[in-house]
């Protein structure tokens, strides 16, 4: 009797912890469900954008928090708690002669050392040398990514920056090219190589390597090999050589298409889904922005304005705008004259009317919302939605740009001998000549490359040196006034900064960072959330990956104050 009645609780028991075991199961399942569209947001374009954002927001600190910035000019993510980061090879080739500092999201700094790398895959592994427990992300899958599936990179571009954070982009997968590169819509730029390509639950993909000229092609190193290769990195080993006449990166860029469809954060037409979408909140909103025409020295500069309010008052850039005969167009083709009622230099806007009595002026919301992650979408002239994307930034203080250094004109080795004069530059106005080698500018004695390009960094437009250099065997002084750098030599630097740029891109009191590419004459156009709410107005486009837009509560005070100010004759 003892015996089947231990028998029968064995196997309640058993019958319990299997049914414990699968309601586990289960609840595993709904919080697996949880974390991805539900079934009936496909059928809802508005659902799946919102529940895209929500995730955005959702995932935005903790993949920030574990991305890095590599010797301030780079970028990595943490992979382990116990410090192992991963960045691009071709960073750790630039780096690892040189002692590697980390800069974590809070500014703190720390030392790594290089560990392995894939030099054709252009991945490599470093590990935090101080002990420690740091805050990581997981490695994902980059085989089983689906066609338009949502994605997000984080990246420094242009650098570090104590005042910003790592910006991060939207973007959309578009399948793989010659060894495994992944391409995305997810637009990058030089200092983000390096940095975390991530999944909308997420985890690393993969890891920013390099760029075409299109805004469309960004390739990244696939995150399967990394895994693969794990113990290849941590023993520090280099594998996956090219030889040395091979291109740093494959030059064929087709790309092989994604055979897997329906993923749950796919959204077909990727970018272009969200522009139709949010279109269909913001419809009209076209109506609202002009093309604004003025001239200066015979040359006509244009550029575009939102109307703001029903006075006929326009919000513009104002260092696109000269105060000679203003013009602006409306959408409907009617041409009409403007005046100025007031500039705000602070944040370079101008408040232009317009007598027309046939205008739209923008809807102003009740409340807005700048956190970083929110999807929005730009309107153009004639277009209501032109762009979509993210805001990549929180809204901050814009600081001034430090001014220039001087720019000397002519192309060095590294024993500081001259090899190329660039027309019409320092060097050649001042009669340095091809073979002159310098040995000192002022007083300071210039014995390696670095000390020349350590001096010059200290440097300002328009100051004059005196230089002394060795010519044919003999000291000689030659007096230099160094110049601006020919804008035309940045853009030949690398294809990056081959794009028109705002001239001024900085120095705005309040100002959000978004990553939608607005051409320059765009500045002044509105952005607006998946509501189709006005929240912004462009002002600047400070490179491929930055754009800058004013909070339209600011724009809003600015317009008040000039329109005070305009009434009472001040």
């Amino acid at each position: 009797m003892k015996n089947k009645t231990s028998t029968l609780i064995i196997v309640k028991t058993s019958i319990l912890l299997i049914f414990l075991f699968f309601n586990q199961i289960n609840l595993n399942t709904q919080e697996e469900n949880q974390s991805v569209f539900t079934s009936t947001s496909f059928d809802d374009s508005n659902s799946k954008t919102f529940e895209l954002e929500k995730r955005i927001q959702k995932i935005y600190k903790k993949v920030l928090k574990s991305t890095v910035t590599i010797n301030n000019n780079a970028t990595g993510v943490l992979i382990s708690k116990d410090g192992y980061i991963l960045t691009a090879g071709h960073v750790v080739l630039i780096a690892e002669k040189k002692e590697i500092s980390i800069t974590m999201s809070d500014g703190s700094t720390y030392s790594a050392t290089p560990l392995g790398k894939d030099i054709k895959g252009d991945y490599a592994l470093l590990k935090i040398i101080e002990k420690g427990t740091w805050d990581y992300l997981e490695l994902g899958s980059s085989s089983n990514l689906g066609n338009d599936e949502a994605c997000l990179m984080f990246g420094h571009s242009n650098g570090y920056q104590s005042d910003r954070p790592a910006l991060m982009r939207i973007g959309f997968y578009k399948g793989t090219k010659e060894l495994g590169y992944l391409k995305t819509s997810c637009i990058m730029m030089p200092g983000d190589s390096g940095g975390p390509l991530v999944d909308l639950n997420g985890k690393v993909i993969g890891l920013c390597s390099h760029i075409a000229p299109s805004m469309e092609d960004n390739f990244y190193t696939p995150i399967d090999p990394v895994k693969e290769n794990w113990t290849k990195l941590t023993n520090g080993e280099t594998f996956n050589l090219k030889n040395p006449q091979e291109p740093q990166f494959p030059e064929n860029n087709d790309v092989t298409p994604p055979s897997i469809i329906g993923k749950p954060f796919s959204l077909e037409g990727g970018k272009e889904y969200l522009i139709n979408n949010i279109a269909k909140s913001a419809k009209n909103i076209h109506k609202s922005v002009v093309k604004i025409k003025s001239t200066i020295n015979d040359k006509e500069i244009k550029t575009y304005g939102t109307i703001i309010n029903s006075k006929g008052y326009i919000v513009a850039k104002a260092s696109q705008v000269n105060k000679d005969k203003i013009t602006c167009e409306l959408y409907n083709g009617t041409t009409t004259s403007a005046k100025i009622i007031g500039i705000d230099k602070s944040n370079d806007l101008i408040v232009l009317q317009i007598a027309s009595k046939k205008i739209t002026a923008i809807n102003i919301p009740k409340k807005t919302d700048t956190s970083v992650g929110k999807l929005i979408g730009a309107a153009s002239f004639k277009e209501d939605i032109k762009y979509s994307g993210v805001i990549s930034a929180p809204v901050r203080k814009i600081s001034a740009e430090a001014p220039s250094h001087g720019f000397l004109g002519a192309a060095l080795t590294f024993s500081n001998k001259v090899f190329v004069i660039f027309d019409g530059g320092a060097a050649m106005l001042g009669g340095l000549k091809r073979g002159d080698v310098i040995i000192k500018f002022d007083d300071t004695k210039i014995e390696s490359s670095d000390d020349r390009i350590s001096f010059l960094e200290t440097t300002r437009v328009n100051q004059k040196l005196k230089v002394t250099v060795l010519r044919e065997g003999k000291e000689e002084i030659v007096h230099v006034t160094l110049l601006k750098e020919d804008p035309k030599r940045i853009r030949k630097r690398h294809i990056a900064y081959d794009i028109d740029i705002s001239d001024r891109k900085s120095d705005f009191t309040q100002a959000f960072t978004h990553d939608m590419p607005i051409e320059v004459y765009e500045s002044g156009t509105p952005v607006v959330d998946i509501n189709g709410n006005v929240i912004g107005i462009n002002i600047a486009k400070e490179n491929r990956t930055t754009s800058f837009a004013i909070p339209i509560n600011i724009v809003l005070e600015t317009v008040e104050k000039i329109d005070s100010l305009y009434l009472t004759g001040k």
